[in-house]
C-alpha cells in the first residue's frame, strides 16, 4: 500500500491559503532571505550542542561529521524554504527530507524540535536591537516555516507508513509460503 504522495498544484495552493501564505508573504520572505540565512547559519553553530548527552539521539551527535552533515543539510533546506518558491523542486526536497528522516528511525519530535529551535533562534537573532524584524516579518517567517515543517513531518509519517505497509506485505508473503509448504508436505 502506497499513499498518494502527489497532490495537485491546486491542492498545494489551497494548503498555502490555510497558512495565509499569499504573494505579499512570499515577497516579504524573499526580501528578508539574506538576513534570515545569516541568522540561520549563526543559530546552527550551536543548535545541537545540548543533544550530545540525550539518550535518544546522543549517539548520532557524538560524531562530529554527523553534526556537520546535519547543519549543512538544514542550511541548504533553509535556502530552499526562504526562497519561497513553492515549485516541484521544493516539494520534492521536502519529500526527500521526510524519507531521510524516516530511515534514521528517530522519533518525530527529534526533527520537529530541531526545526523549532532553529526557527526560534532565527527569530531571536532577528529581534536583537540592531537587526530588528517587525511583526509582519515574524508573521511571514512563521507562516512559511510552519508550513514547511508540516509538509516535512507529513512526509516523514507517510514514509513511515509505507515502510510499515511493506513490512506487513513481506510478512504476509512469508506466512503464505510457510502455509503452502506445510500443505505440500
Amino acid at each position: 500500500m502506497t499513499l498518494n504522495t502527489s497532490p495537485t498544484p491546486e491542492h498545494l495552493e489551497l494548503q498555502r491559503e490555510f497558512f495565509r501564505i499569499d504573494a505579499a508573504t512570499v515577497a516579504r520572505v524573499q526580501r528578508l532571505k539574506p538576513r534570515i540565512m545569516g541568522y540561520a547559519a549563526e543559530t546552527l553553530e550551536t543548535l545541537f550542542d545540548h543533544l550530545t548527552s540525550n539518550p535518544e539521539v546522543g549517539d548520532y551527535f557524538e560524531i562530529s561529521d554527523n553534526t556537520r552533515y546535519l547543519r549543512d543539510g538544514m542550511l541548504a533546506h533553509c535556502e530552499l524554504v526562504f526562497s519561497a518558491r513553492f515549485d516541484a523542486k521544493y516539494y520534492d526536497a521536502v519529500d526527500q527530507m521526510g524519507l531521510r528522516h524516516s530511515k534514521l528511525d528517530y522519533p518525530s519530535h527529534a526533527y520537529s524540535s530541531a526545526y523549532a529551535n532553529l526557527m526560534t533562534g532565527i527569530m531571536r537573532l532577528g529581534l536583537e536591537a540592531d537587526r530588528k524584524l517587525d511583526a509582519e516579518d515574524l508573521s511571514a517567517i512563521t507562516r512559511i516555516s510552519i508550513y514547511d515543517m508540516e509538509l516535512t513531518i507529513a512526509a516523514f509519517f507517510r514514509h513511515q507508513l509505507d515502510k510499515q505497509a511493506a513490512l506487513y506485505a513481506d510478512t504476509e508473503k512469508v506466512r503464505e509460503m510457510m502455509t503452502e509448504r506445510r500443505l505440500a508436505s
